[in-house]
């Protein structure tokens, strides 16, 4: 995001968010309050987005759910009515992570989806990795492995097709883990063996604790499934090595929680406490009723497994308490994205709506409001262009100007409904034929229209003007007060040739109205062709009858 328009003052309280996130939670918080308050003075939607969305990513770090989605919430409807796509993207990123961490799959399912929507519409490639692996780990978790297959490859040929990424081999790591669990998962042993190997071949030297402790837990998962128990215990202790006693990192909960379903059916139940006892404090403090749950239902499992019915008996009411607070969460967390989704359309219509606006405006602006062709403030903009385009590649260029014959007449006889309608009639033929021929037509002012073509032969620019000449007497509209024939005809001045250094636009229009004027004093219903370098050089057309 630029935010040069704006006060030094709110260029340094983004500078020091910037510095802040992730280091100092009361700091960022302040600043981007000084940034709402400020957006919200001015009414100004790009700020306040923005103080909103790195209030909401500081809750997210501090496991706040509550003021987490508060304020990603109000981020992503003032970032939408931005249009500031990017930090829309995360917004939905982190919804996603937030929902999939509370155990709602369908919300999360929907907030990744929407995320995925717009990476494809405002083209952000790069960000569509996030949403592929984050949906390999919701289909993971909802047990569609296929699935979970499918959005794990997509999101790694992204990684593959930018090696030269900061952070190529986190993704990777991520990625290849993921995708050998789903491969254990649907029973392809040998392919969830050559992720692994993958790993340890291109990967496991950038590997930062974290990613050791999910590929011990997939490599445990592995060997526990194909039967190598020396190995699985060998990858048992060295994770009970590495994990730290004070773990922070929530996204290594699911890999964790999938290790201990595999000690419980194994002796090592010292191990299987460490983690437990790791977790639980870390799920405690994110307060998150659903990652709660899962740790006690994983002590319900042992106690069961082990006969320990006290411990059992006491866990089972936690696990009940825990159970009606986390009804009451999703009720929250389903009233939240729906209020959301509700503000978002509304403000996606009125969006919509200014934008048909607009080019409403913009079409009555350079659109002719009688005949719907270019108006004259058009023909003075796109003509330059044009002429600059055919210049530059030497290509010729074809203007032509013409109007109606007694056009005056027939308005003054037939009346003036009558005559607009003449003028809608001849445009309609005017502007197929330019359309048909890639040219560019635009009402000139009054009964008078004008065509530009380019890439045509003088020959070919005859023919053109020819062929207007007899679209128009085909439509036989009657105008029994004209002097050249008893139905609606015109005259047509044409002007061709490759513009040199001297010329202008202007010359050409200029010779095509000296066109238009030497056929009108030599016949009506005909057409001249000029050469813009040979003024002698001149084709006259025949009346037709």
């Amino acid at each position: 995001m630029a935010f040069s328009e704006y006060s030094n003052l709110v260029q340094q309280w983004i500078q020091q968010i910037l510095a802040n996130r992730g280091r100092n939670a009361e700091l960022t918080l302040k600043y981007s309050q000084d940034i709402i308050d400020y957006g919200s003075q001015r009414d100004d939607f790009k700020l306040m987005g923005l103080g909103h969305y790195y209030s909401g990513e500081t809750y997210y770090g501090l496991n706040d759910g509550t003021h987490f989605f508060e304020s990603m919430g109000k981020a992503l409807s003032y970032l939408n009515e931005a249009q500031e796509w990017e930090l829309v993207i995360h917004c939905y990123n982190y919804l996603g992570i937030a929902a999939l961490n509370r155990g709602n799959i369908p919300i999360a399912l929907d907030y990744y989806l929407q995320g995925l929507h717009y990476c494809d519409t405002y083209h952000f490639p790069e960000l569509s990795i996030l949403f592929y692996s984050n949906l390999g780990v919701l289909y993971l978790e909802a047990g569609r492995y296929g699935d979970a297959e499918e959005s794990l490859q997509k999101a790694y040929n992204c990684i593959r097709m930018n090696p030269d990424n900061k952070d190529y081999h986190q993704d990777m790591l991520c990625v290849c883990v993921n995708l050998a669990r789903s491969n254990l998962q649907l029973g392809r042993y040998d392919s969830a063996r050559e992720m692994l190997e993958q790993i340890y071949r291109d990967h496991w030297e950038y590997a930062e604790t974290i990613d050791k402790i999910s590929v011990c837990c997939v490599e445990i998962l592995y060997y526990h499934k194909v039967g190598e128990t020396d190995k699985r215990d060998v990858s048992i202790q060295m994770l009970d090595d590495i994990i730290p006693n004070n773990l922070a990192m929530l996204d290594i909960f699911s890999d964790l929680y999938s290790c201990c379903l595999v000690l419980l059916e194994t002796d090592q139940d010292a191990i299987f406490w460490h983690i437990v006892n790791v977790l639980e404090p870390m799920v405690c403090n994110t307060k998150i009723t659903n990652l709660h749950l899962k740790v006690i239902s994983l002590k319900l499992k042992f106690y069961r497994r082990n006969d320990k019915k006290t411990e059992y008996l006491k866990a089972a009411g936690l696990y009940y308490e825990l159970s009606e607070l986390m009804e009451n969460e999703t009720r929250v967390m389903v009233d939240s994205m729906v209020s959301l989704r509700t503000n978002l359309e509304i403000v996606n219509r009125a969006r919509l709506r200014a934008e048909k606006e607009k080019e409403v405006l913009q079409q009555r602006s350079e659109s002719d409001p009688l005949t719907k062709l270019a108006n004259r403030f058009r023909l003075n903009e796109y003509s330059e262009q044009i002429y600059a385009d055919a210049k530059k590649g030497e290509i010729p260029l074809t203007v032509e100007i013409l109007d109606v014959d007694y056009f005056k007449e027939y308005n003054d006889n037939y009346g003036h409904q009558k005559g607009d309608y003449c003028l809608v009639k001849i445009a309609e033929i005017i502007s197929a034929l330019a359309a048909e021929n890639k040219g560019f037509c635009a009402r000139y002012g009054g009964d008078e229209f004008v065509i530009i073509y380019t890439g045509f032969s003088y020959e070919q620019a005859v023919s053109l003007a020819s062929e207007l000449q007899k679209r128009v007497l085909d439509m036989a509209l009657e105008h029994k007060y004209s002097k050249a024939l008893p139905v609606v005809t015109v005259s047509q001045g044409l002007c061709w040739g490759v513009a040199q250094e001297e010329n202008r636009m202007w010359d050409f229009l200029h010779t095509a109205d000296d066109m238009l004027y030497r056929v009108k004093k030599f016949s009506r219903n005909n057409y001249c062709v000029g050469n813009i370098q040979k003024s002698e050089d001149v084709s006259m057309g025949t009346s037709q009858k």
